[in-house]
């Protein structure tokens, strides 16, 4: 064991748990052990490791080891900022904790994220210049509203330029986040056993003192009212003021690092200990003199409070320079001299995406070079196999709506569902409830659903945070099995995070957003094992209706790890204005102001955005969620299920608008469930009638909403989906909690779209030149009684193959997943043609063609 633990690297540990060991106690100690500390090896021999104990923390197994003297086997993390959010993120966006503890900041407008010596570091510099309209003071609020400090009592996007921040107590426009009360966490330094470290580059060594950190009352009493850490590149040395002991602490740092011409990166550590009334001060992991004894009180607590980084109450002061993995522990970490740990971030694994077959139609449709079809199945969803279409059209079918299966609803229930079959054979349904916490409901038969193990429980709290149910949970081939469940979703409205479960009940919350933008409603993710990326669409209120009014649409982002945070290109103010000039964008601008300074802005136009509505559509009319998927039965079929609002008010004539009249009792608008369609999850093209799910009368209830889950689940020849339908209207005038419920739909296997042939005439379409492996062509096919439909085969000239005509062909007649093409006289034998450059011409009459594909049987 003692040669192991001897290594000059940490042993290798699974990444889930690395993280968390790196913040325990024992990783703590395991850093100081095998990073060469100054304690010895004689020391540490068998008998000083008095035990080791294994202990759960979630998911983590830990091993606790008895310190060394010069380390503190009871310090605990307060918090960890890595600052590791993408480089280009806005102001008002969160910088989030690492920590057990969930701490968030707010990046100001007095900050920005710079490289740093891991990952990204906060650099104490201005944002770039918003570009406010002159005279527009409150630009961006509807109102400016009353806080603690800055000029006139109010802050507003001109005097918001904090570099980060967390407050709690004041009054804003969207307290959203979530901020923790800083004096009454650990943060709020005192007469107890801490440690403070971070990593310092100097920037301007001119420059006056400098801001670390400051945590302060509302309002603030001046120098009583505060606790700080400073930097003067003058004397080259820190300053920590703690008001409450009316002490001012000069403490000697070393000058060969902080003359001005280093410009890395060095460790700062700052260590006190109660006992001794003493702070020890370190860097690069070396003692430094030790400053004056003195005793430190916190701050009231139970009191409005912030905590800023970088700049002090006033925004003043700031530091010359970036700090990176800012973290705060209760103990005394280091008591000598020590090595300082590469970085507290997490580790993750590479990771190995499952590879699927390459895009048939991606780009391809206008060549006349052969399609590859193989034996994949192909779904006629639209024209992209076929070359001539006369007589034939696509046309949706609408699923055939079974059971009311959750019918008595009370209290909270959002109506974003996500159903998913699990390896168990289980139908779950996950959404959020009361707090907005996810929860699930199982069953074995689809229609009786119940709490996972518990048959007289209703449902099953899975995760208690505030997520509100705004993702969709799925089971990811590329996961190790301890994150074999993942849930990309909007939490607090801080941003889009990612959850990671075993099972799909217990998960788990990455620290660091994936996404620093809100999203408006339930975030909808896939993997593409064809594209050999995870897609993601987030609804965006960036656009606007020709009458004014917010119009939905999506962004796309594109994943190659869930995990990882995004980077994106920052837009200025005159990049908003010029996209502005070419198409309908609401007000503000950039979009990141809508929510003020201390919450994040929604997604804008810094990625592509897809679903907006179309020239067919009515004004006013968007597009509420997308549900697009990847179809798990055939590739290249990629489908989505837009929730479609038709907004009574504010565009149309006024004859629409008295719809929204509260005397008739309606409310805003009604929603409706339509069909897109993909070849490969990026560019779609929606069929707005008929309606997929339409409202009207299902299981006795007049449904005016209906809001179709995410998901699908296949039993034998059927694909079950489900929908969240309610007898009020979208922010109804009157409110009918009792008429919510959700509702099985029944779908054909590959159902969804057929290429239809008219029952008078007969239609004929011809594919484009293709070659197939296999010996047998089948077809999902529905002729009804009176119906047929014929196939030929053409050769690479376009003329009729002897024997393989379509008059030849043995007329198909009936209702079929899955028949064989026969020939009066070849049968239904294809090998000699296989992976020769054929076409199939298809004579249909009063017949619904879904799907073909090439067997060998």
């Amino acid at each position: 064991m003692l040669s192991v633990w001897t290594k000059s690297k940490f042993p290798k540990k699974p990444a889930l748990i690395r993280s968390v060991w790196l913040n325990s106690r024992a990783g703590l100690l395991e850093q100081r052990f095998l990073k060469g500390s100054h304690v010895s090896m004689h020391i540490y021999t068998l008998t000083r490791l008095k035990a080791v104990v294994a202990y759960t923390l979630k998911y983590s197994v830990l091993f606790y080891l008895v310190a060394p003297p010069s380390v503190s086997a009871m310090a605990d993390t307060t918090a960890l900022w890595l600052f590791d959010e993408p480089l280009g993120t806005y102001p008002s966006s969160v910088l989030d904790s690492s920590s057990e503890n969930d701490y968030p900041l707010v990046l100001g407008s007095g900050g920005q994220l710079v490289a740093g010596v891991s990952g990204n570091a906060l650099s104490i510099t201005n944002q770039p210049a918003i570009g406010f309209p002159s005279g527009s003071n409150h630009y961006g609020l509807r109102r400016p509203w009353q806080v603690f400090f800055s000029d006139n009592g109010k802050m507003y996007w001109h005097n918001s330029r904090f570099a980060a921040l967390m407050t709690d107590g004041e009054k804003h426009l969207r307290k959203e986040v979530g901020f923790v009360s800083p004096v009454d966490s650990r943060l709020n330094l005192g007469d107890f056993d801490w440690t403070v470290e971070f990593w310092f580059r100097l920037e301007d060594a001119s420059s006056d003192e400098g801001v670390v950190f400051e945590l302060g009352l509302i309002p603030n009493a001046e120098n009583q009212g505060t606790t700080s850490l400073s930097f003067c590149p003058k004397y080259q040395c820190f300053v920590f003021r703690n008001g409450p002991s009316g002490t001012e602490l000069s403490i000697a740092s070393d000058k060969t690092v902080w003359n001005g011409r280093d410009k890395t990166w060095h460790h700062c550590t700052f260590v006190f200990s109660a006992k001794e009334d003493q702070l020890r001060h370190y860097v690069d992991g070396q003692l430094q003199p030790l400053p004056d004894k003195h005793e430190f009180k916190s701050l009231p607590s139970k009191t409005p409070s912030y905590f800023s980084l970088g700049r002090n109450k006033d925004w003043r002061h700031p530091l010359p320079g970036a700090i990176d993995e800012l973290r705060f522990s209760v103990g005394e970490i280091y008591q000598d001299s020590f090595q300082p740990p590469d970085s507290f971030a997490l580790d993750r694994p590479g990771v190995i995406l499952q590879s699927g077959p390459r895009l048939l139609f991606d780009n391809t449709r206008a060549t006349l070079e052969p399609v590859h079809l193989g034996n994949r199945k192909h779904l006629f969803i639209d024209d992209a196999l076929l070359l001539k279409i006369d007589g034939a059209d696509f046309v949706v079918n609408p699923p055939q709506r079974a059971e009311l299966v959750i019918g008595d609803i009370r209290g909270a229930f959002r109506k974003h569902l996500t159903v998913v079959a699990d390896t168990e054979g289980l139908i779950r349904i996950y959404n959020s409830l009361e707090n907005d916490q996810l929860a699930v409901r199982v069953s074995q038969d689809g229609i009786h659903f119940t709490a996972p193990g518990d048959s007289e429980a209703l449902s099953k709290i899975v995760i208690p945070e505030m997520v509100g149910g705004l993702g969709n949970p799925f089971i990811d081939a590329n996961g190790p099995d301890e994150e074999r469940w993942k849930y990309l979703s909007d939490y607090h409205r801080r941003g889009v995070y990612l959850y990671t479960s075993p099972d799909g009940y217990d998960w788990k919350r990455n620290k660091t957003a994936t996404l620093p933008f809100r999203s408006g409603t339930q975030s909808c993710t896939f993997y593409d094992d064809q594209r050999q990326c995870y897609v993601s669409y987030h609804r965006s209120g960036i656009h606007e209706t020709p009458a004014g009014d917010t119009e939905r649409s999506s962004v796309v982002t594109e994943h190659r790890d869930l995990a990882k945070p995004v980077e994106f290109t920052p837009l200025s103010q005159s990049d908003y204005w010029q996209r502005q000039a070419a198409e309908a964008i609401r007000d503000p601008l950039p979009w990141y102001l809508d929510n003020g300074p201390l919450t994040p802005g929604g997604f804008g136009l810094e990625f592509p955005h897809a679903f907006r509505p179309i020239s067919v559509d009515p004004p006013g009319t968007d597009i509420y969620v997308t549900k697009a998927q990847k179809y798990p039965w055939a590739p290249d079929t990629y489908l989505a299920f837009p929730i479609v609002y038709f907004h009574y008010w504010p565009d149309g004539p006024t004859a629409r608008h008295a719809l929204a009249d509260p005397l008739r009792g309606r409310g805003s608008g009604s929603v409706e469930t339509q069909l897109a369609v993909s070849r490969n999850g990026k560019d779609w093209e929606r069929f707005p009638r008929p309606a997929y799910v339409g409202i009207g009368e299902h299981a006795g209830r007049d449904v005016v909403n209906a809001y179709i889950a995410h998901g699908m689940v296949r039993r034998g020849d059927e694909i079950w989906q489900y929908y969240f339908g309610e007898t009020q209207y979208h922010s109804a005038y009157r409110h009918d909690p009792t008429g919510r419920g959700v509702y099985r739909l029944v779908q054909r296997l590959d159902g969804f779209v057929s290429l239809d042939s008219p029952y008078d005439d007969e239609a004929v379409v011809i594919t484009r030149p293709l070659t197939f492996e296999g010996n047998r062509l089948t077809l999902n096919i529905d002729t009804d009684a009176t119906g047929y439909a014929q196939i030929g085969l053409l050769d690479e000239q376009g003329a009729p193959i002897s024997g393989f005509s379509v008059d030849e062909c043995v007329y198909v007649n009936g209702d079929f997943i899955d028949t064989e093409i026969a020939w009066i006289e070849q049968g239904s034998d294809l090998s000699g043609f296989q992976g020769k450059t054929i076409q199939l011409e298809i004579r249909m009459r009063g017949s619904k063609l879904y799907a073909l594909q090439f067997v060998d049987r």
